[in-house]
């Protein structure tokens, strides 16, 4: 098989580089992970810099934690700052990732052209394929995400948790994006899953204590430069201000979709608050909506300044006021209505080059379209063809994997399968509801935020069908 797992490698790594090449982006992220790394390099740290004095913020790092802007700095150490290197190195870990994960799989189904089929669903999935050309953290996530799991079919054909190695995979992914944290879902499954809970609960803690030396040690860093532990509560601005906290969480009172950000977010990041957007299902009351105008209204007097103090605790207390007097709403209805448009939004384009322009369509005419308009749909379809195609694609791709999943877990649960499908069954179930709640209360959600279930949908899926239609599939592990 090393053959046939060294032209998967080729394929994988071939089409990402592909991708890479012709099409390099940045990602609207980077403007905080260059910052960060460059004062990384100058000898700052982790930290931002004041506009005025360039004088060095100590920071938690990027938007997540500081794993990918040490990974940017390095890159750039050794390679003149170049950002295809970041893309090409992340592409090269990715990709060999695959081949861990084959490895893996390989311990329940030795079977040359599933591993072969596999491996090419893994190497051109529409939704991962196109990440490594962007310098954002979606790459390497991803990558450990399929480090994490394959350690967890290692250790099931093992039948003992390998601890050292999930420790490693999980520290990794959770310093890449600190919300890699809910992989610990599935590791602790697969804690009891092998041992029964007693020995399951020791091996899980040996795990924890591990993850934890290196978030103790950063924990202990942040205190010492005077940022509340983890994650600053008051987080800061790429340009060294403080992020309007009020304002944000009145935002998460409303917001069901991520193409209602642009509008009312984007703005406020770049301290332009003339081109802020709020739709009018936003206000729950009408002298909710005079109370906001009012605050817009003064807001833009101060244009291109740091958002004033009193108009952000002005918005703190309407978001107060909207979740006492709405609680239904705010803890139910909206997440339910979250859930819904991360799963079944079909516009997103999954990394690929295929965003619709923007001086082709507004931010609100791309809502009206992922809303339904049909008229507005056909327009896009004419003026962007390709696009169009490439978009349909990848929702056709993404629905059918979420059909195939529902039906495997069917399958499994419901015709009451064990072993091997059981396993795969409860860690990606788990796995891929914890992260839709977490992001359906957190408010400020993307379809990308799903990219590091997918692995899991895939593989899980493949298993599924493979034990359908074999009858010599051994299933007890």
């Amino acid at each position: 098989m090393k053959i046939y797992f060294f032209f998967i490698f080729i394929l994988s790594f071939s089409i990402r580089l592909f991708f890479i090449i012709k099409f390099p982006e940045t990602g609207g992220d980077f403007d905080i992970y260059s910052i960060v790394a460059k004062n990384i390099l100058r000898g700052c740290g982790v930290s931002l810099s004041d506009p005025l004095s360039a004088e060095c913020i100590a920071h938690f790092g990027g938007n997540h934690g500081p794993g990918y802007d040490a990974f940017i700095a390095t890159v750039w150490y050794f390679f003149n700052e170049s950002n295809n290197a970041v893309r090409i190195i992340q592409n090269l870990i990715y990709s060999s990732f695959i081949i861990y994960l084959l490895i893996a799989v390989q311990r329940f189904i030795n079977n040359k052209n599933f591993l072969i089929l596999l491996g090419i669903i893994l190497s051109l999935s529409p939704l991962l394929v196109a990440w490594p050309r962007y310098v954002q953290t979606e790459t390497l996530a991803i990558a450990f995400t399929i480090f994490t799991l394959s350690e967890l079919l290692f250790s099931l054909s093992e039948k003992k948790v390998r601890v050292i190695s999930i420790a490693l995979a999980l520290t990794l992914a959770t310093w890449i994006r600190l919300d890699n944290v809910f992989l610990t879902i599935p590791v602790a499954i697969c804690c009891l899953y092998i041992h029964g809970f007693k020995k399951g609960f020791l091996y899980g803690a040996s795990i924890a204590c591990l993850l934890s030396l290196s978030w103790g040690a950063w924990t202990i860093r942040n205190i010492s430069v005077k940022l509340p532990s983890l994650i600053p509560t008051n987080m800061i601005m790429p340009d060294g201000s403080r992020s309007p906290v009020g304002y944000l969480n009145w935002t998460k009172t409303w917001i069901t979709h991520e193409y209602e950000k642009p509008g009312a977010l984007w703005g406020i990041n770049r301290k332009n608050y003339l081109n802020i957007n709020i739709p009018e299902y936003a206000y729950f009351s009408k002298n909710e909506k005079i109370k906001v105008n009012i605050l817009l209204s003064d807001l833009k007097k101060v244009d291109q300044m740091a958002f004033p103090k009193h108009i952000d605790e002005e918005f703190e207390l309407l978001a107060k006021n909207k979740r006492e007097n709405f609680p239904f709403k705010y803890w139910v209805v909206n997440p339910i209505k979250r859930i819904y448009k991360m799963w079944s939004n079909p516009f997103s384009s999954f990394g690929w080059p295929n965003e619709i322009p923007s001086v082709g369509l507004s931010h609100s005419e791309r809502l009206v379209v992922a809303k339904g308009n049909f008229n507005m749909l056909a327009h896009i379809i004419k003026k962007y063809p390709y696009r169009a195609i490439s978009k349909a694609t990848n929702a056709f791709y993404k629905f059918s994997l979420m059909l195939l999943f529902l039906y495997s877990l069917f399958y499994i649960f419901i015709k009451n399968k064990k072993g091997i499908l059981y396993f795969l069954g409860l860690v990606s179930i788990s796995y891929l509801l914890a992260r839709t709640t977490f992001f359906s209360l957190n408010g400020y959600f993307e379809t990308r935020y799903l990219a590091t279930a997918i692995p899991f949908m895939e593989v899980l899926v493949a298993f599924c069908i493979y034990a359908r239609f074999n009858k010599n599939f051994k299933k007890s592990f």
